[in-house]
């Protein structure tokens, strides 16, 4: 019987059967993944995740307002569908505590992007005003008022957004929209990073000192798919061929 054109006199297998059976593993075991990491991401429905008010504050003293000088103290009041931000700053010589309410418009939490975007939805009340020299305190409460009278706006979003923290605006706004990158200083914390590629955050909703999260978690970071397009059997993982046996 003639020898089969994939065998060498030695029965050893053919480098080029080596690879075709290589490729068509690859592409097999490809295809599974992809389509169960797929999958699973879409039959999986969204969670809630229950975070209390005390825990938040907790986070924003530790990652927040010990990482920016001029901000004393920042606190979140959480009732039923709003919010009500206190925050003490101390800039350029005026040392103020204002309060504002605020409704949750969008919180995105993901390896991609991390925003929380604000509306605000009452004036802001100054709390408490001081100064370093006497006509620094009339002149800020005056700003105030004209900037309300003139604009018709509340001067809280352009006050944020005129904070600059190595360069860049504490916040941006549009008209009385909000939005804060937060990303600037939880994605500095490995576990945050670890977290965010497994589970993302879709929507909050505000409860009286709860806020409830709406997470999905992706299945293939979970279970160490990573890119469901990525080479399962790489170069490394490749069967090595003597020249003697490929030639």
């Amino acid at each position: 019987m003639d020898t089969p054109t994939h065998l060498d006199s030695t029965n050893t297998p053919s480098p080029f059967l080596l690879e075709n059976l290589l490729f068509g593993w690859q592409q097999t075991l490809g295809n599974i993944k992809h389509s169960y990491a797929t999958t699973a991401d879409n039959f999986i429905d969204e969670f809630l995740l229950t975070i209390s008010q005390a825990q938040i504050n907790d986070a924003l003293y530790q990652y927040v307002v010990r990482n920016v000088k001029m901000l004393h103290h920042l606190h979140l009041d959480l009732h039923e569908d709003y919010l009500r931000l206190t925050c003490t700053v101390d800039v350029m010589g005026i040392y103020a505590t204002v309060a504002s309410d605020f409704q949750l418009v969008q919180i995105q939490l993901n390896k991609h992007s991390q925003r929380l975007v604000l509306k605000q939805i009452s004036p802001t009340d100054v709390l408490e005003l001081h100064t370093r020299t006497w006509y620094q305190a009339p002149l800020a409460r005056f700003a105030v008022g004209a900037y309300r009278a003139l604009l018709r706006k509340d001067p809280l979003p352009f006050i944020l957004s005129s904070i600059k923290i190595k360069g860049v605006p504490f916040t941006e706004h549009k008209g009385n929209v909000i939005y804060l990158e937060i990303g600037r200083w939880l994605t500095k914390i490995d576990k945050f990073a670890d977290i965010i590629r497994r589970v993302q955050v879709n929507h909050g909703i505000l409860k009286d000192e709860q806020l409830l999260l709406r997470l999905q978690p992706n299945f293939g970071e979970i279970l160490s798919f990573g890119d469901p397009n990525d080479d399962i059997i790489t170069d490394k993982d490749k069967p090595k061929i003597d020249e003697h046996t490929a030639s």
